[in-house]
């Protein structure tokens, strides 16, 4: 049952899209299904040409009929970074999350972040995410990296799809930095974390991301190991060439393990 809204604080969910006709509906569904009402959603389309505008357009009036407010827009943009930029300048939310275009929410993810929130200002709320294959079943289920100053040096620590962030920490710190074409979640975390915003976390999964694959991931492995390592060169981290060889190290025993070893001796 739906909570008495004139008591909820407005919480907006930005969804960033492009030619997502396969996996919207799942995002939509999962928005319209909150427990949580008092919602804004924002769909920012990079002018998809298949079916993703006709699927947004067509769900206006489901959320309408559940009071959500719904925004599109549909245009080029510079990157993923940049529409969701353009999504945090319209939201109107005091607490503000961003969902794939691929990926859903657990029926109670608003819910339990804004009880989590309690209130607060300042704040960046994060809980586990479900990684789930084309079947929509669970493989892993993955937490955050919650001791932030033990982890933030090394690599980004919260699981951004599961992440809401206090629109005050956007209006001190700013947006996403789109020098950055995979990492600017990276940077922006680390960003809130020197100017000592309070990192909150939630023990059970809010979001359920699909797995897209080794070989789609493995086209980005060394352009996030080279972006993370800028990130932590600007912010002047003692072991950061350290760090960045780790990684780099990493990426080739998987590419090993993905596509070199044979399958029988995969684990």
């Amino acid at each position: 049952m739906r909570e008495n809204k004139t008591a909820e604080k407005l919480i907006s969910i930005i969804t960033v899209c492009y030619n997502s006709e396969n996996t919207i509906k799942d995002t939509f569904e999962s928005v319209l299904n909150q427990t949580y009402s008092k919602i804004e959603y924002i769909v920012i389309d990079g002018k998809s040409n298949d079916n993703t505008l006709k699927i947004i357009r067509s769900y206006a009036a489901k959320f309408l009929a559940r009071s959500i407010s719904f925004v599109y827009v549909s245009e080029t943009d510079n990157g993923l970074y940049d529409a969701m930029n353009k999504g945090i300048s319209l939201a109107k939310g005091e607490i503000i999350g961003i969902l794939n275009s691929d990926d859903w929410y657990e029926k109670d993810a608003v819910k339990l972040i804004v009880e989590k929130n309690k209130g607060r200002k300042f704040t960046i709320i994060s809980g586990k995410k479900n990684k789930v294959n084309y079947k929509k079943k669970i493989k892993k289920t993955i937490d955050n990296k919650k001791e932030i100053h033990k982890y933030i040096r090394k690599t980004m620590p919260l699981n951004h799809p599961a992440t809401f962030v206090h629109k005050t920490v956007y209006d001190k710190i700013g947006l996403f930095d789109t020098f950055y074409k995979l990492s600017a979640d990276y940077d922006l975390i680390f960003r809130a974390y020197n100017a000592e915003v309070l990192f909150l976390f939630i023990d059970k999964p809010i979001v359920n991301m699909r797995n897209t694959g080794f070989t789609h991931q493995m086209k980005n492995l060394f352009t996030t190991a080279k972006e993370d390592q800028h990130i932590r060169v600007k912010n002047k981290v003692k072991w950061s060439n350290f760090y960045y060889l780790k990684r780099i190290g990493f990426n080739i025993l998987a590419i090993v393990k993905n596509y070199i070893l044979p399958k029988k001796l995969r684990m």
